[in-house]
């Protein structure tokens, strides 16, 4: 089956079975290794990507399904300001990511940040349910987010 989606900002064609999961054929045929692939049952964040700008587990998600939509990585993420602005205010809350749940967590943080001006504690919580790692704390990620958002609404009112 042929299936067209926009990868990363590019449009891509591939040939696949529809039932594979997006997972393995982004590692496979585009060798992109942030999506790391260990539950194979969405639960534990480290195949994030997002699809149409929200973050889902790409090992639970068959190809066919993202037919005609958009995917954005870590790779084609990192190259953005908004990766540089949550980078720096996690390096200042002193969250060192694994590299096991870097694509959730700073995709799922990305997420939060576009939909939230001023997120709340509980909706960064359960924003985070689905990120299984032990290197960093939802109290770090809090403050971080949180620090992202006043420093967006603040260069929104500068305009």
């Amino acid at each position: 089956m042929k299936i067209r989606f926009h990868l990363n900002n590019v449009a891509v064609e591939i040939e696949a079975d529809a039932d594979e999961r997006l997972a393995d054929v982004l590692r496979r045929d585009f060798g992109l290794l942030s999506v790391r692939k260990s539950c194979m049952q969405g639960t534990c964040g480290s195949c994030t990507v997002l699809l149409n700008d929200h973050p889902v587990p790409s090992c639970r998600l068959p190809i066919f399904a993202v037919a005609g939509k958009s995917i954005i990585t870590l790779e084609a993420f990192s190259a953005t300001p908004e990766y540089n602005d949550i980078i720096a205010a996690f390096d200042k809350e002193g969250i060192t990511l694994c590299g096991f749940c870097s694509a959730g967590t700073i995709l799922t943080a990305h997420s939060i940040v576009q939909k939230h001006w001023n997120p709340t504690d509980e909706q960064i919580r359960d924003a985070y349910i689905g990120i299984m790692c032990r290197c960093t704390d939802i109290v770090s990620i809090t403050a971080a987010l949180k620090q992202v958002c006043r420093s967006k609404r603040s260069k929104r009112h500068e305009k």
